[in-house]
């Protein structure tokens, strides 16, 4: 009489999301704000007076923040956004017959769901080890360095020993640059291919001294991104007619940000002729203030008044299969060394110290 062979009991892997989080109402506005100006990886100041300093630029934000999300529907659609994509990564990746089992949960930097309350409750639901993939495809200090500090700290704290895998960034990862053309292929579709296109990607900006003198990667990672999806493009649309270019948006302060401005190459672009226009989100991965005000309603209504004849805006990746796949494979590869220990910032400002 035959047996049944018993199945090999499947080891169970955590993965924490990283993403920096969003107000979901109008409420969440002051907290969310107070929670992002605390965060000395965004403001520079010293340390004794930047809870009052926080409190005080919270504060005098906040009114003009919370008109910008009543103009998306009185708040950030990110959490489920993001919580979707959780949702479908993790069936992406336990839809494979492997000898791990996955669980996928969030872990914003600013609001909830915070990162310890992720980091217990994958630890309490028995993981033998851990991977942090933040939602940022390009590094900076100021995103994907931010919380690998905090989450680092955080494992170390309610997990002490627990092996830790990073994946620091993936500006060029194949799958994902080709999911990227794919979403600036869905608004091409709307423009005459005989016509030219201009492409601009535009980038949330950081300050131009974390790159000259800190040797923050994002800028390098940025262009490696652009440069990857218009290989790419041109491959999938080889008789269209088009040019790209690069700027930042989002700029607050008196600091030099990098450069050009989004709403100045706008400008620039219409002035030397430009008519048919794609603007693509290539650092955000999700649709929330940036793209849904920003893209739609600034920059649409200023190429409204500068008399583009198109201008379209990519849409964000969000739940798109290909990007749930690309982030799937991914997560498969990783193949760093397990980590436990806490973040070297040397010069990058993004990735962990690994051992071995």
């Amino acid at each position: 009489m035959s047996q049944t062979r018993p199945e090999t009991p499947k080891s169970t892997r955590g993965v924490l999301l990283f993403n920096l989080g969003g107000p979901e109402t109008l409420e969440d506005v002051y907290p969310f704000l107070l929670n992002l100006f605390s965060d000395p990886d965004i403001f520079r100041v010293p340390r004794l007076i930047q809870p009052l300093l926080a409190r005080i630029i919270a504060r005098r934000r906040a009114p003009k923040s919370r008109e910008y999300y009543r103009q998306i529907g009185g708040g950030s659609p990110l959490r489920k956004i993001t919580d979707d994509q959780a949702r479908l990564l993790e069936e992406a990746l336990n839809r494979e017959k492997t000898e791990v089992h996955w669980k996928v949960r969030v872990g914003m930097r600013y609001a909830p769901p915070r990162t310890s309350d992720a980091l217990r409750e994958l630890v309490s639901s028995g993981i033998e080890d851990l991977v942090f993939l933040p939602l940022y495809p390009q590094r900076s200090r100021t995103t994907t360095g931010s919380s690998f500090r905090e989450a680092l700290a955080e494992a170390k704290r309610i997990a002490p020993g627990l092996p830790v895998r990073t994946i620091p960034s993936w500006p060029v990862y194949p799958p994902y640059i080709k999911s990227l053309a794919e979403t600036v292929g869905d608004a091409l579709r709307a423009i005459p291919e005989e016509e030219t296109v201009h492409i601009l990607f535009s980038a949330h900006g950081i300050p131009e001294f974390l790159v000259t003198r800190e040797k923050d990667p994002y800028e390098a990672d940025t262009n490696a991104t652009v440069s990857a999806a218009m290989e790419t493009l041109h491959s999938l649309h080889p008789r269209r007619k088009l040019f790209h270019h690069l700027s930042y948006q989002s700029r607050v302060g008196p600091l030099k940000w990098l450069g050009p401005e989004t709403r100045l190459e706008l400008s620039r672009l219409a002035g030397e002729g430009v008519r048919h226009l794609v603007m693509v989100p290539v650092s955000f991965v999700s649709d929330h203030q940036e793209t849904l005000y920003e893209m739609d309603i600034l920059y649409g209504q200023m190429t409204r008044d500068l008399g583009y004849k198109t201008f379209l805006r990519a849409p964000s990746l969000n739940t798109r299969p290909s990007f749930i796949n690309a982030l799937a494979s991914l997560l498969r590869e990783a193949s760093d060394p397990p980590c436990a220990s806490a973040p070297c910032f040397c010069s990058c400002g993004a990735c962990p110290k690994q051992s071995g």
